[in-house]
């Protein structure tokens, strides 16, 4: 809660309320049928970004290899293009200045 002043501790302790603080300890979690220890509940920074990372990862690799553009896959997906405009230019002779 809010903070308190030194009039309304000095009311506070006349009344005989103490201060107090309270916590929860938890012993498991239980999720879809799984029952898991405390420390599954532990996570850093740095795992989040971890895990964060890896989902990005995983939309790009599927939304390349069902060539549906997302913002994650869409410059890989120009590269790739670009490659196959390159491989089209060598085999047919062709050449334009960005084959250079």
């Amino acid at each position: 809660g809010d903070k308190v002043g030194s009039s309304e501790a000095a009311l506070l302790a006349k009344l005989g309320i103490r201060p107090f603080s309270y916590g929860l300890i938890i012993s498991t979690v239980y999720d879809n049928g799984s029952v898991f220890s405390p420390e599954v509940l532990d996570l850093t920074e740095d795992d989040l970004i971890e895990k964060f990372a890896i989902g990005v990862s995983m939309v790009t690799s599927l939304s390349l290899s069902i060539s549906y553009p997302t913002l994650a896959a869409a410059p890989h997906m120009f590269v790739n293009a670009y490659k196959n405009v390159l491989a089209i230019a060598v085999e047919t002779d062709y050449s334009f200045p960005q084959a250079d």
